[in-house]
């Protein structure tokens, strides 16, 4: 069935033929005046006359001619009002469908912000902040209500937020928000799940189904136990972040350490000078020390602090089969009696505050204090 815009159109050209056509049959100019058809095409007069432009360029003089005029007037006006309507309606119902979230998206470099909890918030504040590129396109894939995302995009005004309803798990809301051509995927534990499951097995479920569609789409996976680390890692996903672990080290530091929490607030705190920055690592000091790089940074007043670089690492848990087999857990129980991690095997490798002499090596970052 033809959709209601294609209908028009076909309507409108319908009427400009009928009219040109019947125009030229009903005016017949006087002998030596140009005939309709020798610069007045009875088409062009027809959809002029339609349009209600009415360049003058002919006038018909019989009765029959201008009741005619008439006749096209009144269908123009109608059909353009039609097709005006109609392309709006177009237009308001894909906004409306996107709103809901169940528009497929065709965006492309952008971050999906995978489920929903009471850290999206700072989170969505840290990325606008730290975003020095001016350009910040973020998808959210969640069931949340739709006054929650509401609250979210008129928030973060300059940050372009699309929507996606549904299970991040799933293949076909993946391809929805356009998985493929997604730079990262950030996934976060949902608080509460229906299914009464454990979050990070959904986190890990999620990690596995973009990996497999997406090899290239960096995952920055959140779990809450550390036990899941080792199923996180298998999953391959590029970055792992505990949750507990960090709250757990600042309270602590408040015991322990008071002055180092209240630093490494200020450090994070993307709204504050003096933040950790990463900045890329000039090529003349590629093969120096590290003492040279130092001092290089520190005459723009800035503070170095480690240098990283990303590699492609196995973890001792990737080794061993998915399953939870009887072997698998002979082999990680040994591994951990003998003192070795079977998860915390990171793809970036970073190197902090470095011996003097450490000498810098090719696709090597640095992180400062800026």
């Amino acid at each position: 069935m033809r959709s209601p815009f294609a209908q028009i159109i076909t309507i409108i050209i319908l009427v400009m033929m009928l009219g040109g056509w019947a125009i030229s049959r009903l005016e017949v100019p006087p002998v030596g005046e140009p005939q309709l058809a020798e610069g007045n095409n009875p088409f062009w007069w027809a959809i002029v006359t339609m349009t209600t432009v009415g360049y003058g360029d002919f006038a018909p003089k019989t009765p029959e001619g201008r009741l005619l005029a008439i006749v096209i007037m009144f269908a123009g006006i109608s059909l353009t009002a039609l097709l005006t309507a109609t392309v709006s309606s177009i237009f308001v119902a894909k906004r409306i469908r996107e709103d809901k979230g169940l528009e497929t998206l065709n965006t492309t470099d952008h971050i999906l912000l995978c489920g929903w909890n009471r850290m999206v918030d700072s989170l969505v504040d840290s990325l606008q902040s730290m975003n020095e590129s001016g350009k910040l396109d973020i998808v959210l894939i969640n069931d949340e209500t739709e006054d929650a995302i509401s609250a979210i995009r008129n928030k973060y005004g300059n940050v372009k937020f699309r929507f996606v309803r549904g299970d991040f798990t799933r293949e076909a809301i993946l391809e929805k928000a356009n998985l493929e051509k997604a730079k990262t995927a950030i996934i976060l534990p949902n608080e509460g799940l229906e299914t009464g499951g454990h979050p990070d097995e959904k986190t890990i479920f999620a990690t596995l189904t973009i990996k497999t569609m997406a090899p290239s789409c960096r995952v920055v996976a959140y779990i809450t136990e550390r036990d899941n680390l080792t199923h996180i890692r298998r999953a391959n996903a590029d970055e792992v972040i505990l949750s507990d672990d960090f709250g757990a080290y600042m309270v602590a530091s408040h015991v322990i350490d008071p002055g180092v929490p209240q630093t490494m607030e200020s450090l994070l705190d993307s709204h504050q000078p003096g933040t950790l920055k990463r900045v890329s690592i000039p090529e003349e000091f590629v093969g120096e020390s590290y003492n040279k790089l130092f001092d290089h940074f520190r005459s723009k007043r800035w503070v170095l602090i480690s240098v990283y670089s990303e590699d492609e690492q196995i973890g001792i848990g990737e080794i061993l089969s998915s399953d939870s087999s009887a072997l698998d857990a002979f082999i990680e129980r040994k591994l951990k009696e003998a003192g070795h991690s079977l998860g915390d095997e990171n793809k970036t490798a970073v190197v902090v505050n470095p011996t003097d002499d450490y000498v810098i090596k090719e696709n090597e970052r640095a992180v400062v204090i800026q």
